[in-house]
């Protein structure tokens, strides 16, 4: 198949590796002339993967309409904070043969509380437009060992089996292995909210905090997930899946995790844009964090550990003080999504 990626940072070089290494006729789209350019000399993402080589048979483009005509799905790997003006920007450009679009940001919208796959489907989907669907492809995928060739095993979303298997047959490969799921919201708040646990996770390594307080967040944060799932209509069981557990996990104890770093930053003082230079590329963690104060009005249930890293990174709070805070909460039992009191 002809395929299109938008999105040439880190994840969008290692989806293209994937489907190249499938056969598929890739076109990885950049927004930039200059990057595209320098990728197509080198074949180097030299700040984002240092050691990889982008095969010659992927071509690099800031054209869309070389591939938007014929190509039978496109892939979205934009940063969510420029996903719905990248959205719109394309709209009138959705010609040709029927196209699956596979969704692969990871975000929840402040204000909307859309997930990626759902501002793309309200701005794609419309009368005249060649998108005929948009899945979710998430679950514990570190671009660095997903371009290596490291076996990962990811998830395809889509309410409709069919289509989640047609994205499954498109990427599948002996290192690359997909399974299905029909519950596309239950994976993209399990793959928005995982980013900002692990943020978590590196303000509480960063502060010189040990292995038990990493694990009380892990555990804690799968359990914030999966009550803002269901309070959005998500189903529980998805939390305890690849998109939800295996990607909490993988987030906050990677080496390759971005929001981990940008959390032990912010605990040594960084402020947040000095955090995220620092890092070097898109800290998705936090643009999602500030949905939370959104998503604890829709949803009316307390989300500690997200509202704590959200007065860090968004209002200058101070990581110890949060941590007592979360810490000196009023004594109550243990508690589970599945609870008849939540």
């Amino acid at each position: 198949m002809k395929i299109g990626v938008f999105g040439a940072g880190s994840w969008g070089a290692a989806l293209s590796m994937v489907l190249c290494g499938k056969g598929h006729e890739v076109f990885m789209w950049s927004n930039d002339e200059d990057e595209a350019d320098r990728i197509s000399k080198t074949r180097r993402l030299v700040h984002k993967l240092p050691e990889i080589t982008i095969p010659n048979e992927i071509t690099v483009t800031t054209d869309a309409s070389s591939f938007l005509v014929d190509a039978e799905i496109l892939v979205v790997a934009v940063p969510s904070k420029f996903l719905r003006v990248f959205a719109e920007s394309m709209v009138d450009q959705l010609v040709g043969k029927p196209k699956i679009v596979v969704n692969a940001t990871k975000g929840l919208e402040a204000g909307s509380l859309l997930t990626m796959s759902e501002i793309l489907q309200s701005i794609w989907l419309k009368p005249g437009s060649s998108v005929k669907a948009v899945a979710a492809l998430s679950g514990p995928s570190h671009a660095e060992e997903v371009a290596r060739g490291l076996p990962t095993a990811i998830v395809a979303a889509n309410d409709e089996e069919s289509i989640a298997q047609k994205v499954q047959e498109a990427f599948q490969t002996p290192r690359f292995r997909v399974y299905t799921n029909n519950d596309r919201l239950g994976v993209e708040i399990g793959a928005a909210m995982k980013n900002i646990m692990a943020v978590a996770v590196g303000i509480s390594d960063g502060l010189g905090f040990g292995d038990n307080a990493r694990a009380a967040l892990i555990a804690r944060g799968l359990y914030e997930m999966s009550i803002a799932g269901r309070g959005l209509g998500a189903k529980l069981e998805t939390f305890s899946g690849l998109s939800g557990l295996g990607d909490l996990v993988v987030t906050c104890t990677s080496q390759h995790s971005r929001n981990r770093k940008f959390g032990e930053l912010l605990a040594k003082g960084y402020c947040t844009e000095d955090a995220e230079e620092e890092v070097g590329m898109v800290v998705e963690g936090r643009t999602a964090v500030r949905a939370m104060p959104d998503l604890k009005i829709r949803i009316k249930h307390d989300l500690p550990i997200s509202r704590e890293v959200y007065s860090i990174v968004w209002e200058n709070g101070d990581p110890k003080e949060a941590v007592e805070r979360l810490m000196m909460r009023e004594l109550k039992s243990e508690r589970f999504p599945g609870d008849s009191d939540g």
